[in-house]
C-alpha cells in the first residue's frame, strides 16, 4: 500500500510510505527557500513522487495531518498576523471566558467541532490542489497529535512503549499520551492547548527579540549563561504542573494578553536570566509530567514527538528523571514531521498486524548524480578536483584545520544536518566558533554540536550506553561531557558542559563514517564539529547550485561536493 502524507501548516511538507516504511520525505522550505513555510506543499509532492519513483495514480490514499482548519496562518504575536479568532480569544483571556472555552476538555471539543467543518477545514481546496497533481486517491484527515504520536511510535522499533506528544497547539490540544503495545495505541491523556508550556516558551522567545516558532533553540542556548533562580518563580506563578490533574495549568493569560504581563514582570532581568528561568521551569514541569506518565503505565521506553521536544536539554532532563531505559525523539519532531505521521496512521488502520520498525535513516530527500554536480561546478567557474579517496581528502583538509562544507547523497529529513548537508571542522579551538558564526551570520551564544564515532563515544559523553543511544543518532538529546571532551573538544562543549552529539556508524552513513576514521588516523581524534550547511535564516541547502552559492557567501575554506573538492583562496578571489 502506498500512502502520501501531507501537512499544510507550520513547516509544511510531504512524505510517502510504501508497505509501512518511509521511502521519501521532504519539507516545502527546502524547495521554495521560504523558512518554515506555511501552506500547501505544492513542490514537495512532485519531488516525493520523483524521489520514490512512482506515479500519482499509484497513490492508494492521502493522509492529511490535522482535522481542524487548514486555513490558519502562522502564529505570530503582532495583532495583524494572528487572525480574528486568536486576537479575540487573546483579549478575552483577561476574563474567565477564554479559559472556559479553550482551557477545558469540553470547550476544546466544542471548538474543534466548529473548526472541523468542511468550510473551515478547506476540504474542497485540498482535494482540488491534489487533483492539480493528478492525485485522486481517497483523502483522510488525521488528528494533529495522533500524527505526531504515530510518527514516533512506528519508527521507534519498540513494540511496547509510552508515546508522549507536546507542542504549543494542534487541533485544540497541546499534549496527548498513548500507551502503545503490539501496534495498538491507547489514548490515556489529553491536555487543552490553553495550558501549554510550549506557548510560554514561545512568549519568551518573542520577548527576547527572537522569532517565535523558529528561534526557540536560541533561548535554550542562551539559558546556559543565566541564573535560573532569578526568574523561575515568575514563570511558576503563571503556569505549573498539577500531578492530581495530570495536567499543566495555565494560571496566566493567553497570547498577547499574557505577553504584555510577562514583559512587565521580566523587564528588570537580563536576557540570560529570563532564558534560564523558563528553561529550568520548562524542564521541571515537563519531566514531572513524563515521570507521572511512566508511573501510571509502567513504561520503560518513551517515544517523543512535538515541537517542545526539539529542546535537547529538556530531553536529557526527562530521560534522567524518568529513569527510562531509553528515549527516542522522532527526528522531525516538530510540525515538519506530521505528514509522515499521518501516513503511518492510515497505513496502520489498514494493516492490523503492522508493528513499529527502527528508523534506520533520515536520508530521505533530494539526491544528485555526479554528472549533475559537475555540471553545476563548471557553471560556477570555481576550480575543482576529484581525488581518488574523497573521505581521506576531506580528513586531510580537516586535519589541516580547514573548514569544510560537505554535500553528499540524499538530503536529511528534519531540522538537523547529519553529514550530507553539513559544515565540518575540528573541535580543538573554540575561537573558530566565533569566526564561523560571523561567516554564517549566526548568533554567537549558540553551541555547535559534535559528530563522533560510536565506538569512541564513551570517551566523550558521560553515561553513554551504546545499547541505548537511539536519540543520539539523530542529534536529539544532550549529554554531559567527560573531562577529556571538555579539554580536547572545547568547540563543541557548551558553557554548561553539555554537548548534543550525533553518533555515526558505517551502517548509518558510510562516507561520513570514513571521514571520521581517516581523520582519527591523522589526528588521534574521532570527533568533529557538525553544523548545518546554510546561511543564517535560510533553509539547509538542497541542490548543488545552492551548496555552491552558500559556499561562496560564507567564504569558508573548502567545499566537498559529491566526489569533488573545491578550494578557494578568498584573499585573492575577487
Amino acid at each position: 500500500m502506498t500512502i502520501l502524507g501531507i501537512s499544510t501548516g507550520h513547516d509544511a511538507g510531504a512524505a510517502i510510505i510504501i508497505d509501512g516504511k518511509i521511502v521519501t520525505a521532504i519539507n516545502e522550505e527546502r524547495l521554495n527557500r521560504k523558512k518554515m513555510y506555511w501552506g500547501f506543499p505544492d513542490l514537495s509532492i512532485p519531488e516525493c513522487l520523483r524521489s520514490a519513483n512512482i506515479r500519482a495514480e499509484q497513490i492508494d490514499a492521502v493522509a492529511i495531518a490535522g482535522t481542524s482548519s487548514t486555513r490558519a496562518k502562522p502564529l505570530e504575536f503582532g495583532y495583524e498576523s494572528v487572525g480574528f479568532f486568536r486576537t479575540f480569544f487573546a483579549e478575552l483571556s483577561n476574563t474567565p471566558l477564554t479559559g472556559m472555552l479553550m482551557g477545558t476538555g469540553i470547550g476544546t471539543k466544542a471548538t474543534r467541532k466548529v473548526f472541523e467543518s468542511s468550510i473551515f477545514r478547506g476540504t474542497s481546496e485540498i482535494e482540488n490542489k491534489l487533483k492539480e497533481h493528478n492525485i485522486t486517491a481517497p483523502t483522510h484527515f488525521v488528528d494533529h497529535h495522533l500524527s505526531h504520536a504515530t510518527g514516533a511510535y512506528f519508527t521507534s522499533g519498540w513494540n511496547d512503549c509510552l508515546t508522549l506528544t507536546l507542542d504549543a497547539s494542534g487541533d485544540g490540544w497541546c499534549s496527548r499520551i498513548y500507551d502503545c503495545k503490539d501496534g495498538k495505541m491507547q489514548l490515556i491523556n489529553s491536555i487543552p492547548a490553553y495550558h501549554s508550556p510550549g506557548f510560554y516558551y514561545c512568549y519568551v522567545t518573542h520577548i527576547l527579540g527572537f522569532v517565535a516558532l523558529r528561534h526557540e533553540g536560541k533561548v535554550t542556548g542562551l539559558a546556559a549563561f543565566g541564573n535560573a533562580d532569578a526568574t523561575k518563580d515568575i514563570f511558576a506563578k503563571r503556569i505549573s504542573y498539577d500531578p492530581k490533574k495530570f495536567s499543566f495549568v495555565n494560571k496566566g493569560g493567553w497570547l498577547q494578553a499574557e505577553i504584555r504581563i510577562l514583559e512587565k514582570l521580566l523587564r528588570p532581568f537580563s536576557r540570560e536570566d529570563v532564558a534560564a528561568g523558563i528553561q529550568r521551569h520548562f524542564e521541571e514541569m515537563i519531566s514531572q509530567y513524563a515521570v507521572d506518565a511512566c508511573r501510571r503505565t509502567g513504561a520503560k521506553r518513551i517515544a517523543l514527538s512535538g515541537g517542545v521536544f526539539a529542546n535537547v536539554k529538556l530531553n536529557q532532563d526527562l530521560w534522567e528523571k524518568t529513569n527510562a531505559e531509553e528515549i527516542y525523539v522522532f527526528p522531525n519532531m516538530g510540525d515538519g514531521g506530521l505528514a509522515a505521521g499521518a501516513a503511518f496512521e492510515i497505513y496502520a488502520k489498514n494493516h492490523s498486524h503492522f508493528r513499529p520498525y527502527r528508523f534506520q535513516t533520515v536520508y530521505l530527500g533530494s539526491e544528485y548524480t555526479e554528472a549533475e554536480i559537475e555540471t553545476a561546478l563548471k557553471k560556477s567557474g570555481f576550480p575543482y578536483s576529484r581525488p581518488d579517496n574523497i573521505e581521506a581528502a576531506i580528513a586531510k583538509l580537516l586535519a589541516d584545520k580547514k573548514i569544510v562544507a560537505r554535500f553528499n547523497g540524499k538530503m536529511e529529513y528534519g531540522p538537523r544536518a547529519l553529514g550530507n548537508r553539513s559544515i565540518l571542522y575540528h573541535c580543538q579551538d573554540r575561537t573558530v566558533n566565533a569566526w564561523l558564526n560571523e561567516q554564517l551570520n549566526r548568533t554567537e551564544f549558540m553551541p555547535f554540536a559534535p559528530v563522533l564515532l560510536k565506538e569512541d563515544a564513551h570517551e566523550y559523553l558521560v553515561g553513554y550506553d551504546k545499547q541505548h543511544d537511539y536519540a543520539a543518532e539523530f542529534m536529539t538529546v544532550t549529554y554531559n561531557v567527560t573531562a577529556k571532551c571538555a579539554e580536547t573538544a572545547p568547540a563543541i562543549t557548551h558553557v554548561d558542559k553539555t554537548a548534543r552529539p550525533q553518533i555515526v556508524t558505517e551502517e548509518i552513513n558510510r562516507s561520513y563514517y570514513h571521514i571520521l576514521k581517516e581523520y582519527k588516523k591523522l589526528t588521534g581524534h574521532s570527533i568533529l564539529v557538525n553544523t548545518s550547511f546554510n546561511m543564517h535564516e535560510e533553509p539547509i541547502v538542497r541542490t548543488p547550485e545552492e551548496a555552491i552559492n552558500a559556499f561562496a557567501q560564507s567564504r569558508i575554506h573548502a567545499l566537498a561536493i559529491g566526489g569533488f573538492i573545491v578550494e578557494v583562496d578568498w584573499t585573492k578571489k575577487v
